[in-house]
């Protein structure tokens, strides 16, 4: 991205938007209830879950473990800050392409 001081600003709405990074780097977990976590480890926090997982009981705020014993095909896994970064960088490159300047 290039360094620039934006002379407008725009909103996006990215629902769940740790989730879609997520879904995208395992696109193999569609069918799957699926969860953000704080961190890889059974003690780790939801963050964000699909509807699958809502479904099954797996909700924000649960340890993984004890989601895991609601929704036992529960798959989850981290996305680290520099990930997220890279993709909106990537986003307002792109968003960038449809400013009249």
């Amino acid at each position: 991205m290039k360094n620039f001081t934006p002379d407008r600003l725009a909103c996006v709405d990215l629902p769940a938007f740790p989730l879609q990074l997520l879904l995208r780097r395992h696109p193999d977990w569609a069918g799957y209830p699926a969860a953000v976590v704080a961190e890889d480890k059974p003690q780790g926090l939801l963050l964000w879950v699909n509807e699958k997982a809502r479904r099954q009981g797996a909700l924000p705020g649960l340890r993984y473990a004890a989601a895991f014993s609601l929704a036992s095909t529960l798959r989850a896994g981290e996305v680290v800050p520099a990930e997220s970064k890279k993709a909106i960088t990537d986003l307002a490159d792109h968003l960038m392409r449809f400013t009249p300047e």
